[in-house]
């Protein structure tokens, strides 16, 4: 797998609904309000934490690309302080953590329905909108009685590039 980011950004461009700088401002304040409420200290190194997962250009990142993302202007940063951020955030429903398998996982903010699709192959990340999972949700719970948690669904299997140019796709 590349280093970096491993969303799909064509598929974020094509999914993901873009707010306004003001809108971010927003989102970030209401964050550290309900962090503030829930006892927590707003430092500088939390508030780029915060900032860097709402406002940020990848809505969904990794603990090690926030630590990285943020370090050269928090160098004291502790990778601590990042996954206990993380962790209130995802308790004060702000954020979500998603599990794409192999022991990696993202976070991104909860102001849209959408769901993963993960190659096993590359490990790219495809936002896919909440919309295309609604036909296997009526079926299931037709089928089986279960209903299933429109908060988040991760599927792996293998992505388009992989299938049509096996050998280059593969990680090297």
């Amino acid at each position: 797998m590349a280093s970096g980011r491993t969303h799909s950004h064509a598929s974020h461009e094509r999914h993901h609904h873009h707010p306004s700088p003001e809108a971010h401002r927003e989102s970030v304040e209401a964050a550290l309000t309900a962090l503030r409420q829930a006892g927590g200290r707003i430092t500088d190194g939390r508030r780029a934490i915060v900032t860097a997962v709402l406002a940020g250009d990848d809505h969904h990142v990794t603990v090690d690309e926030l630590a990285a993302e943020l370090r050269a202007a928090h160098p004291a940063l502790a990778l601590s302080t990042i996954y206990r951020t993380l962790e209130t955030l995802e308790e004060l429903g702000i954020v979500a953590r998603v599990d794409l398998g192999q022991g990696r996982a993202v976070y991104h903010p909860i102001d849209h329905a959408h769901h993963h699709l993960v190659c096993s192959t590359c490990g790219t990340v495809e936002e896919v909108p909440d919309e295309a999972t609604a036909p296997l949700a009526a079926d299931l719970e037709t089928r089986v009685g279960f209903a299933l948690s429109r908060q988040q669904l991760t599927l792996t299997g293998t992505c388009r590039r992989c299938r049509e140019h096996p050998r280059e796709s593969e990680p090297g």
